[in-house]
């Protein structure tokens, strides 16, 4: 399981994530929990000639990184920020076909309290 980091900007406590780090073929991702995170913006960057798609679930436990859950928003086929509002418990990055580009991803969210 992917653990985001707490970072303290402007007397606010923002968490991040690398979801992908130099990703260059096709994974089923790992899962993060999210849960009361949101919204979150996703950065994808790297991607040549590849399709990703945000996934979801809110499974009661960690679901196992081969289980896709269910797909947030179109696939993802270029660079981009993505931003997500939906409150779910576990999200990930899944490349389902890749041809070229070295993908990283990242999350940034805000704790609701």
């Amino acid at each position: 399981m992917i653990t985001p980091q707490a970072i303290a900007t402007y007397g606010k406590t923002v968490l991040w994530a690398q979801l992908l780090t130099d990703q260059a073929d096709v994974t089923n991702g790992e899962w993060m929990a999210v849960i009361g995170w949101h919204p979150l913006t996703i950065e994808i960057n790297g991607i040549t000639t590849a399709t990703l798609q945000v996934r979801g679930s809110n499974a009661k436990a960690q679901p196992a990184n081969s289980v896709d859950g269910f797909q947030l928003g179109a696939d993802v086929s270029v660079d981009g920020l993505l931003a997500l509002d939906a409150p779910i418990k576990w999200m990930k990055i899944k490349v389902t076909s890749y041809s070229s580009g070295t993908i990283n991803a990242y999350m940034m969210a805000s704790p609701q309290g």
